[in-house]
């Protein structure tokens, strides 16, 4: 479980969440001086989620995608770690440490981060598969949770 698991939940969260404040990444990347560009290029490429991506897929990722933020994760210190629930393979952090999410409402995994702040547990731990699962889910009586 990401270490900002339990940070405070986002309206945009699973569908059964109401009342809180938009925490969402906007559908921008964060801008970086041209030095800050060159440091953030040659570290991102030099990682290994970097070299796993290529592997698999035969290209580069798309670090301009509006679906996640690579910068600002990369100037908030944060780094891709292997996921046991998806073969091992490298995931990034749904989120900053003080909760700002790096994934936009569009990407189709940030559902995950709001069950896991509103639960405390990983979605993908429980076979939980997309947040029509999840909602459901949540919608058990919590004895049965």
């Amino acid at each position: 479980m990401p270490q900002n698991a339990l940070a405070p939940m986002s309206a945009n969260s699973l569908q059964l969440m109401v009342g809180a404040t938009p925490n969402m990444a906007p559908a921008t990347i964060t801008r970086l001086s041209p030095a800050e560009e060159k440091q953030f290029q040659s570290w991102i490429r030099s990682t290994d989620w970097f070299k796993e991506f290529f592997n698999e897929y035969k290209e580069e990722p798309d670090l301009d995608t509006t679906d996640y933020d690579y910068r600002a994760a990369w100037k908030g210190g944060i780094k891709p770690e292997r996921d046991p629930h998806d073969k091992n393979r490298y995931h990034w952090p749904s989120s900053l440490p003080d909760g700002s999410m790096l994934k936009s409402e569009q990407h189709p995994t940030a559902w995950k981060e709001y069950f896991m702040r509103q639960t405390g547990k990983n979605p993908d731990a429980l076979g939980l598969t997309n947040q029509q699962d999840a909602d459901a889910y949540l919608r058990m009586a919590p004895a049965v949770r």
